[in-house]
């Protein structure tokens, strides 16, 4: 059995990220897993408020958007645990940092980090969830609505997503997970659950596979097999 975090932030990627790679390498050797995907913010306010201040080089924020994954792919090394490229995304159309809804944020699985350095920015651009599903569709990614109940966010067009987080376990938000799952099952949509850990003590979900992934490829292979567990209490 394969034991995997799903939903991940570090602190200098994510503004609520308040862990270092090495600390949290040991936090999840400690707690267990065998792999970790790490989703730090993708949005225009993270990278541009956030990412370019912890690194003072707004001329570089896709590369020091980068760095966490890198340093956390070697600190996770020294105990054996795999680490795969991911994203919670807010496209300029779902962001929170607008007037307007829709808002909501959508984990991205199944991205390479070459093809987050192709495409960058242009990931923020899309025009409304169609484009971005059909790019995630060339892509070979998915879209994984996060939290949908929460109550920041608003219901995105599930027409244009492949799951649904079910089981978000966030210590410290309600995020109506039996509502989520519910809607996930009328839909037939994609199931996944992941710890949204931000700090110490923050781990604890995510979902129990058969085996290892190869790559951020078979990943997706296997969430859209759904042979695997959800890990939907702590």
């Amino acid at each position: 059995m394969y034991k995997l975090e799903t939903h991940l932030h570090t602190i200098h990627n994510s503004h609520c990220g308040k862990r270092e790679p090495a600390d949290i390498a040991r936090d999840y050797a400690k707690a267990g897993y065998d792999g970790i995907v790490v989703t730090n913010h993708f949005n225009r306010t993270d990278l541009f408020g956030y990412v370019a201040q912890q690194f003072g080089d707004r001329h570089n924020v896709m590369s020091d958007y980068m760095r966490d994954y890198y340093e956390l792919k070697v600190e996770c090394s020294k105990f054996g645990i795999d680490v795969f490229l991911g994203l919670e995304s807010a496209p300029d159309f779902c962001t929170y940092y607008k007037y307007a809804p829709p808002y909501g944020e959508i984990l991205v699985y199944g991205i390479t980090p070459q093809t987050l350095l192709r495409y960058g920015y242009d990931i923020l651009n899309f025009a409304d969830q169609e484009e971005y599903y059909e790019w995630a569709e060339e892509q070979g990614c998915l879209l994984v609505v996060a939290h949908p109940f929460r109550k920041i966010c608003t219901q995105l067009d599930y027409r244009y997503l492949h799951g649904i987080e079910i089981a978000n376990l966030h210590p410290h938000q309600n995020s109506y997970n039996e509502r989520a799952e519910r809607l996930c099952d009328e839909l037939g949509l994609i199931p996944t659950g992941g710890s949204d850990y931000h700090e110490k003590g923050g781990e604890g979900g995510g979902i129990i596979l058969k085996r290892a992934p190869a790559d951020e490829k078979d990943l997706v292979a296997i969430l859209r097999s759904r042979d695997y567990e959800v890990i939907k209490h702590r």
